[in-house]
Order: structure tokens, then sequence, then C-alpha cells
């Protein structure tokens, strides 16, 4: 679990002589069930489970940071059989690459950790090279810290770069019956995100922080095999406008209590130009119950109001431009509860290393469009420390 005064910049004399090396192995593992698939227009199965290992690994020598991650996500789903119409099988396999790195530097007159990273992801229609640059800035008692971090996302959503036949990007897929005509002229996505915020200590047990964000998104915002059944009987694929733009604004409570329990709690706004409008109140809580051992529990309400662009199968009107029978689109209302288990025994394996923490974590989402899911995560963190 993280806490946004983390960000804040510290200069400890003690910190910067230390040399630390952090390994992490994350294993995701998803579970969806519903029945409004877009591949087949708003109606249809969406069972999809992921597997989801990764790697991270964490640098830190004085003023300085270098971090990388490195995972792969096995997705097996049966609505992607149906962009074929494939009904041989039970469900079909695809898989997504991704890596990320990142570097800080602490400087330390002006009380300043500034970073910068670049990542990549790729799987079968999609390709995506990003890139990321930030700050974070603390007065001179660390009681108020400014942040801001810009994101940049160029994605290709050309087929054909992990197919055996190609290994490089070929076309676009559309459902099979589709496929007599390119229906749009571009291939590329471009996503711009800026993120600002602002914490501040107000005592030893509580921090608030104020967080805005705007993103920008331009070229093929559709997903090209997610299909549309009109009211009289006619086929088409999903069609949106080139540019959407986002913002949401965030106010967060950090309450420590007593040493005992740890309290995160969010409330979260959001706004786009396609007419979607979210409110989201979020809570994570550590609760340490013996020295090594912390349960986290967390829940997560969200209420969504539709976009103009969406309607269920065959209720759109061919008249229309824009229409899409995506789901994550539609008003719904949603509910997740989980909780984590950590245990954090801080105890010398061999020489140097420490084994910090096991975590296990289980939450349940439900929307109220029939979608419902199981989420359960395992991280191993171990830390080597030495002096430089």
């Amino acid at each position: 679990m993280q806490y946004f005064v983390s960000a804040q910049v510290f200069n400890d004399s003690t910190i910067n002589r230390l040399k630390k090396s952090e390994i992490e192995f994350v294993y995701n593992h998803y579970i969806q069930d519903g029945d409004n698939s877009a591949i087949t227009g708003g109606i249809g199965t969406e069972k999809l489970t992921v597997y989801g290992p990764a790697l991270n690994y964490k640098n830190t020598s004085g003023k300085q940071v270098i971090s990388l991650n490195l995972g792969v996500d096995i997705i097996s789903s049966a609505s992607t059989d149906k962009i074929d119409f494939v009904v041989s099988s039970a469900s079909i396999l695809d898989q997504r690459a991704y890596f990320s790195s990142n570097y800080s530097r602490l400087l330390d007159k002006q009380n300043l950790n500034i970073n910068g990273g670049f990542g990549l992801s790729i799987e079968s229609d999609y390709f995506s090279i990003s890139g990321n640059v930030g700050f974070a800035k603390s007065n001179k008692n660390n009681q108020r810290t400014l942040l801001a971090q810009f994101q940049f996302f160029d994605d290709d959503l050309r087929w054909g770069r992990v197919n055996p036949d190609y290994y490089k990007p070929v076309k676009l897929i559309y459902p099979v019956e589709l496929r007599t005509k390119e229906w749009y002229n571009e291939y590329k996505r471009y996503s711009y995100n800026l993120k600002l915020g602002i914490s501040q200590i107000l005592n030893k047990r509580n921090t608030i922080g104020i967080f805005p964000e705007l993103g920008l998104q331009k070229g093929l915002l559709e997903t090209p095999f997610h299909r549309i059944y009109f009211t009289d009987g006619s086929l088409a694929v999903e069609n949106l406008p080139n540019e959407r733009i986002k913002g949401s604004l965030a106010f967060k409570l950090n309450t420590f209590s007593g040493g005992f329990v740890i309290l995160k709690n969010t409330v979260n706004g959001y706004v786009d130009n396609f007419g979607i409008v979210g409110f989201a109140i979020e809570n994570e809580t550590a609760i340490k119950v013996k020295p090594f051992f912390t349960l986290l529990p967390n829940f997560r309400t969200y209420s969504q109001k539709s976009s103009v662009y969406f309607a269920p199968y065959k209720e759109h009107h061919i008249d229309e431009t824009f229409f899409t029978s995506d789901y994550d689109l539609s008003a719904f209302q949603s509910f997740e509860i989980g909780l984590g288990i950590k245990y954090q025994p801080q105890k010398y394996l061999i020489k140097r290393l420490v084994s910090n923490s096991f975590i296990f974590r289980y939450n349940f989402l439900y929307r109220s469009n029939n979608l419902n899911a199981h989420i359960l995560s395992l991280i191993i963190h171990t830390t080597n420390f030495k002096k430089k």
C-alpha cells in the first residue's frame, strides 16, 4: 500500500550514504464474467481470465533511484473468438508483454526530486511507446509537497507483430463479415496526461492532498473489432470522435491512528467530452494486528453517467454519426471490496538480504450491468542494504 505523503522530498544524510537494491515479484490473477461483450454488439459472453506475472527492480544509491519493471499478461478470452465467430473452441489465448523504466534524483539545495522514464508494451493488435517526466518539490520543513507529472503514449493498433507469419504490423482487424472495406483511415492513437498535486501535513496524524488531472487523446479511439447492430438489422464497426478530452479531481485524506491503523481515503470526480461523468469514493486501510502482521481491507464505489454515443444492442439508429455498444461507456454503478494480508518479518535470510514483505490480496468487483470479477494478487518483496 502506498500513500501520497511518500512523494515528499527528504534530505537525510544517513539515507544518502546507503545503497539499496529491491526486487519485487508480483503475480496477478483476474477472472471476469458478464454478458455485454462489445465484440458482438453489446450482447454475449465477457468471460476473461488474465494471468499476470511481473518483476520489479529498484536500485537506490544515495540521491538517485533507478527502477525497472517487466511483465507479461496471458489472456484467455471467450469473446475474442467472436471476432471471427469461431465456435470450435471455448476460448482463445492472447498475450501482452511490457517494460518500463524510471530514473529519479534528489537535488538537495532545491529540496527537489526530478524523475523521468519510458516504457514499451506489445500484443497481437497493439504496440505502445510511452514516456514521462515530473518532479516533487517540498518546502523547507517538508510539510508541503507540490507534484507534477507529464505522460505521453504513442499507440499503434495494427495487428500482426506476434503472428509467426508476419512479425510486423500489417493491418487493423475488423469483424470477419465486415472486412470488405477499410473502415478507418488511421491506425495511431496519441494520449497526453498531465497530473498535478499538492499535499499538506496538517499534524502528526493527518495529511491532505488535492490532485487534478487533465488528459487528451487523439487519433483512432475506437476498437476496430467492436460490432454495432442498428435498429434496422444492419451492421457496422464502432465509430467514435477522434478527440477525447478528460479531466478528474481527487481529494485525499490520510489518517494515522495511534500507530496501529492507517486510513487512506479518496474522493474522485471525472468528466470527459464523450458525456461521461463519474464519481468514486474509496478507502484503503492498514491495520497492524501484530508487529509483523498487517491486515489491508479496502473498498471502492463508483457511479457513472453514460456517454452520449452509447446505446445497447440494436438500439442505434442508422443515421447516427457516432456509435458504440461498449458497456465501459454506459451508465453503471460498481462496487469493489477486498482484503489483503501482509507479513513483514524483517528477518535476514542471508547476509544483508532482508525479506521485507509477503502480501496476498483478494478483491471482488460487481458492476450493475451484470459484470463481476475476482482479482487475486501475490507480492514478494526483498531488499539488500549496504553502505556506499
